[in-house]
């Protein structure tokens, strides 16, 4: 069914080609829509183009092609052709992602992820409670998903998750997998954009720093305060998922019972860890402090140092740190070997195509942000707050699941600053919003990377049963985000 699915995708894509070139080609070529200049016409054409071949071809070559058309749009002013590569690649974001990728990729090379795996599913808490089980399983696979990625997570975890059903004698056709699994890759998928430093949720997190800054009026969602939000709601959306499975869609948990911590030890047989693990793990907590600290007591000393060299600067204290280290004649941080295996070079360019891209549609020059103001103004203009945030929110949960993710979210930004400009409210709470909403995406195999893996794996999910158990899941989260979630977020970042 794999490939299945990926000879499918390969006899579509002369077809893409045509599109995507085609949209690139008609913006060229047209004549301006008023308000739109010339150059924001071939600037919003080479965006577009590089926002559906994103979602139908890949990252890396669409963002160079992006990135071409962008410098020769004429955007780029007196830098000329060069001057916007140098500041597309060159910026801080583009930069933290290399480091932030090396760094926390290590961590994934020298196995640290099977033993924190291995380290939630065998407490002994869980004996014979079926939903603390469920509870732990869960925070597992967000913990291994945040911190590395949730492809990542589900490797590690799919193989548990079934033999662990076969040794309880839950079979394909109970209820009680279909929910059981969908619920993981939901946790997995909600936890993905935990950490706005690394990752594919950098993309609209730069990008609304950068656009703000653009428009004159510079902003940065507060790390810590996101977290908070993220954390909160994904604990809020699988608790009330978990209720609903008892006492809504009636699941039988009585097998569950027989789970033991021994279970999973028979599965995960691991050596004791080394010492090289041992420091990785101690370093995660260790670097979430001294990302985190800083922003609730900034008046100390070192924590205006930590604020003054950022995330970046975090990131490459421990990897200077580490490569500094030796161990056995080795260094702790084998910085060639752990690019190769573990840098994504789509992202790394991805990051860069859509945060100069993303400048582009909040650029006065281009006519855009009027465009899109006069474009809009009969759905959004005139409306409450809450309407407002309800129908981003919406629209955000329904591109994510057929397109990009971070480029949609991206792609909403100039509307939601233009519109929390006339509605004389704070963007960032409606921006944070947005970046968590669009990772909301499991229907479709284009929602994301491990999505179409997910609907890859016939012999544990159909497409109906995703369906069936996702878009329930999908609209509790909407609800919650607009309900809980925006409130939180103005509560937080007041």
């Amino acid at each position: 069914n794999v490939l299945s699915e990926a000879k499918k995708k390969r006899s579509l894509y002369p077809l893409h080609l045509v599109i995507g070139f085609g949209l690139l080609a008609l913006f060229w070529l047209m004549p301006p829509i008023d308000p739109i200049t010339p150059m924001g016409m071939r600037c919003a054409g080479a965006f577009i183009a590089m926002v559906y071949l994103w979602s139908a071809c890949g990252t890396l070559w669409p963002s160079l092609v992006g990135l071409f058309f962008l410098a020769i749009s004429g955007y780029g002013g007196e830098g000329g052709f060069n001057g916007v590569w140098m500041q597309a690649v060159g910026v801080y974001t583009v930069l933290l992602t290399l480091f932030s990728m090396v760094l926390f990729g290590a961590m994934d090379e020298v196995g640290d992820t099977k033993y924190i795996a291995k380290w939630f599913l065998t407490r002994k808490i869980f004996k014979g409670r079926p939903f603390v089980f469920m509870a732990i399983f869960y925070i597992c696979v967000f913990a291994i998903s945040a911190v590395c990625q949730p492809m990542t997570a589900l490797i590690i975890l799919w193989p548990v998750g079934i033999s662990l059903m076969n040794t309880l004698g839950v079979t394909r056709d109970e209820k009680f997998w279909r929910y059981f699994f969908v619920g993981m890759f939901a946790v997995a998928t909600l936890s993905q954009p935990l950490f706005p430093f690394m990752g594919a949720q950098l993309i609209p997190y730069a990008a609304f720093q950068s656009m703000t800054a653009a428009m004159g009026t510079p902003m940065t969602i507060p790390i810590g305060q996101y977290m908070v939000v993220d954390i909160v709601m994904t604990a809020l959306i699988m608790a009330i998922y978990i209720l609903a499975m008892k006492f809504v869609f009636r699941v039988d948990f009585s097998k569950l019972k027989a789970v033991d911590p021994a279970m999973i030890e028979k599965e995960m047989p691991l050596p004791p860890m080394n010492l090289p693990q041992k420091i990785y793990l101690i370093m995660v907590p260790c670097f979430l402090i001294m990302m985190l600290v800083p922003s609730f007591f900034k008046d100390f000393t070192i924590c205006k140092a930590l604020n003054f060299i950022g995330p970046m600067g975090i990131a490459l204290i421990w990897i200077m740190l580490f490569l500094i280290i030796r161990i056995d004649g080795q260094p702790l941080l084998n910085f060639k070997e752990v690019a190769y295996r573990q840098f994504n070079w789509g992202i790394f360019f991805m990051i860069a195509a859509a945060v100069y891209g993303a400048n582009t549609l909040s650029d006065e020059a281009t006519g855009i942000p009027d465009f899109l103001i006069q474009a809009l103004t009969p759905l959004l203009g005139g409306r409450s707050e809450m309407a407002f945030v309800a129908i981003m929110f919406t629209v955000a949960l329904i591109v994510t699941n057929f397109a990009n993710n971070a480029a949609m979210a991206v792609t909403l930004m100039p509307v939601v600053l233009n519109f929390s400009n006339q509605l004389d409210i704070n963007p960032m709470p409606v921006a944070t919003g947005i970046i968590l909403m669009v990772f909301v995406a499991m229907l479709t195999p284009a929602a994301s990377p491990h999505a179409g893996m997910m609907h890859g794996m016939k012999k544990i999910y159909s497409t109906k049963e995703i369906l069936a158990v996702g878009f329930p899941i999908c609209i509790a989260a909407l609800i919650l985000y607009i309900c809980v979630g925006y409130p939180l977020c103005k509560m937080l970042m007041a």
